[in-house]
């Protein structure tokens, strides 16, 4: 079939639109003067717009309303026009702080400049890749675009069913299955992502289509740099751990290998780690607010982000609690043993947004994720070592952590209560142990068809907990 011809002013509304809509409604929450705020905004703007732009595509399925171009680009255009008034509200409220633009040396400038140039020319070559290429991903055409495309010539988000469900179908019109039997049942914000940009474009066949990853990396880049500076962190520093992240071989084949969910959920999970951070050391709400907002992204994105967005409203809770140190001890020993204890009974329950948790001897199923086995797979350490330490995708940066981890160990006198940033990490950390070392997904570890892109997930953060720890203020540590 022949794809119909691009319609440009369209589709540069389509990309535009929603970033616009975004930052308008990000305003508000990163309220106040400080220095890198509206990078903060531009940034993190994008990717709430994008989702803001899947939601208006709910919005109009279900009112029924033909899934037309120019009535959604109205109504989310609509949407910014309300989100305006609140936006100089909020900020108006928060004018009284301010704050002295950072000066530096010659010698400094002329290094962020050239961390600059070099990210300008990286991208315009990612960009060039973009353009020259389809969309190919195995991902993109197994899991997400099909769904897409679907939708693109059926003007309504026709339902997807698994095989089995796809198989006793009575009509000729009725539900739709994928070549991969599970991904009929993944999150949506991918595919909606991908038909909004669809739907402005006139077509479903073209390069541009594959735009949007390119804007999230910059954009991710953009946020990254802004919250590092309203963490207090200086400009050649920010600018230097924002050159690191956006330098990453594996976050550039993400960038260029358009159509994969993990950009997307990289960006939005460590944007909204990074921002509770910010809420927990500053006190700022609109930052505990850009993290419910990410948690909710996580979890329409791809299944595995339910996880991570469990752990942001986990992280979002410590935070109001503010419990102390030990009373946490015990009740994460107290969660350990009831775990331990359901195992031995053989218990199940069902937990609200996630699904099925259950516990059999030797076998266990947490919503989705599941029922595994439970065995411990010794060769997936290899593959972690070999992924994080001997292959090109991440430079030195994992050498550069475990010099770091060595090193607290060595001179740290002061074990405070941990941030809650350091215990994302560290819950993360376990999650991958227990699912790549003890069930059936230590293959997807040992072929690298997953690992590495889980790994993704919590880069940003890293890299931010490196420099921030390299720079670390007088008020303690993140």
């Amino acid at each position: 079939m022949m794809a119909p011809a691009l319609s440009p002013p369209a589709f540069a509304l389509a990309l535009l639109l929603p970033w616009l809509v975004g930052s308008i409604g990000a305003r508000p929450l990163f309220a106040g003067a400080g220095p890198g705020r509206r990078y903060a905004i531009a940034g993190f703007g994008y990717f709430l717009g994008s989702f803001f732009a899947t939601l208006t595509l709910r919005l109009a399925d279900a009112l029924g309303a033909p899934l037309d171009f120019g009535g959604l680009a109205v109504a989310l255009g609509l949407l910014g026009l309300l989100l305006l008034p609140v936006g100089r509200i909020r900020a108006f409220r928060h004018q009284a702080g301010q704050y002295r633009k950072e000066v530096l040396p010659p010698a400094a400038r002329a290094i962020v400049g050239v961390l600059v140039a070099l990210l300008l020319w990286r991208y315009l070559t990612l960009a060039g890749i973009i353009l020259e290429q389809p969309l190919w991903g195995w991902d993109a055409m197994m899991n997400w675009a099909p769904k897409a495309v679907v939708w693109f010539h059926n003007g309504e988000l026709s339902e997807f069913v698994g095989p089995e469900q796809w198989l006793q179908a009575t009509t000729a019109a009725g539900p739709y299955t994928l070549g991969n039997p599970a991904a009929s049942t993944y999150p949506e914000m991918v595919p909606l992502i991908l038909l909004w940009h669809m739907l402005g474009a006139g077509t479903w066949d073209h390069p541009l289509l594959q735009l949007p990853w390119l804007f999230a990396a910059l954009n991710l880049g953009l946020a990254f740099y802004g919250l590092m500076r309203m963490a207090g962190l200086g400009l050649l520093v920010s600018a230097v751990g924002c050159y690191c992240l956006l330098s990453l071989p594996y976050l550039n084949v993400h960038t260029a290998v358009a159509g994969y969910a993990d950009l997307w959920l990289t960006a939005a999970f460590s944007l909204g780690a990074i921002s509770l951070n910010g809420w927990e050391r500053r006190g700022s709400p609109g930052m505990a607010l850009v993290a419910l907002l990410a948690a909710i992204m996580c979890m329409q994105l791809k299944n595995p982000g339910i996880i991570l967005g469990l752990l942001l409203l986990l992280g979002m809770l410590r935070i109001r609690l503010a419990l102390r140190f030990r009373t946490e001890l015990l009740i994460f020993t107290t969660v350990v043993g009831l775990i331990a204890l359901a195992f031995q009974l053989g218990l199940g329950v069902n937990v609200p947004l996630l699904g099925p948790v259950s516990f059999v001897a030797e076998q266990f199923q947490v919503g989705l994720f599941g029922p595994q086995q439970l065995q411990f797979h010794p060769e997936t350490g290899a593959a972690v070592l070999s992924a994080l330490f001997e292959q090109a995708n991440w430079q030195l940066l994992w050498y550069l952590a475990a010099l770091t981890l060595f090193c607290m160990v060595l001179v740290e006198r002061d074990w405070r209560r941990p941030t809650t940033l350091a215990l994302i990490m560290f819950a993360l950390a376990v999650f991958y142990v227990a699912v790549f070392f003890f069930t059936n997904y230590y293959y997807h570890a040992i072929s690298f068809i997953t690992l590495n892109r889980a790994v993704l997930w919590v880069v940003p953060i890293l890299v931010f907990w490196l420099f921030a720890r390299f720079a670390r203020e007088n008020n303690g540590s993140v």
